[in-house]
């Protein structure tokens, strides 16, 4: 089971109209207490979003993706990568893609990720391989939803403790964010021992310096939190 120690933090984040909630970061979490994870890549231009959510199919994760600064008709690749996005923002920082089968070591130079055989040809990580690059619209937005059945909260798959990575058409990396889970339970917050002094310390803290990946949303329902998340798309 995934366990994570993170630092005692706050943040708030407000979701689809349903209200602002509180966020606070739990001394501990199992992956299997998730039930949405947010990365929020920026750059100078580029301003993004992706959220997870357990597929109500039972395999895999929804993702979704609102991205806007673009360039019309550029296509953007995306990825997960290995590591953390350090406090300076880095992004050249981040690692590889995520590939825990190994697959890009087995093929080599002649990695080709295809679509139609994800399992055998493509890095877990190799998001834009699966599912096709960002592109921007005429308006400099990108809006998408995809099923990725092979992405999961806990286990090898894992996609918590990684971080998202959007790059130019030229392979350079423009813009990165921390994967960070959520988890709900205001019991939870209450034994971490958070209070006002607590809260108050990560008014100046971005949640993607911390070095764990789950928060604890003491507000919402499961139901109602997927719900709004869902709603951004």
């Amino acid at each position: 089971m995934f366990n994570k120690l993170v630092k005692l933090a706050t943040a708030s984040i407000a979701l689809a109209g349903v209200g602002s909630s509180q966020l606070f970061a739990a001394r501990s979490a199992s992956a299997a207490d998730v039930v949405i994870a947010i990365a929020e890549p920026q750059s100078t231009n580029v301003t993004g979003m992706f959220r997870f959510i357990r597929s109500l199919g039972g395999d895999g994760l929804e993702l979704g993706i609102s991205v806007s600064g673009l360039e019309e008709g550029a296509s953007y690749p995306f990825h997960i990568h290995t590591d953390i996005v350090p406090s300076d923002g880095n992004c050249t920082a981040t690692g590889g893609h995520l590939d825990p089968h190994g697959i890009k070591k087995a093929t080599g130079d002649s990695y080709k990720c295809s679509a139609n055989d994800v399992l055998k040809t493509c890095e877990l990580g190799d998001l834009s391989g699966q599912l096709g690059p960002i592109v921007g619209g005429s308006d400099g937005s990108f809006v998408g939803n995809f099923n990725v059945s092979t992405l999961a909260f806990g286990g090898e798959n894992t996609i918590l403790d990684h971080s998202i990575v959007i790059h130019d058409s030229e392979g350079k990396r423009i813009a990165c964010a921390n994967i960070i889970g959520y988890v709900l339970g205001s019991d939870q917050a209450s034994a971490a021992g958070m209070n006002e002094r607590s809260m108050e310390s990560m008014d100046d803290e971005p949640t993607t310096t911390a070095s764990g990946s789950f928060l604890t949303a003491s507000i919402f329902s499961s139901t109602l939190l997927v719900a709004a998340a869902a709603a951004l798309f």
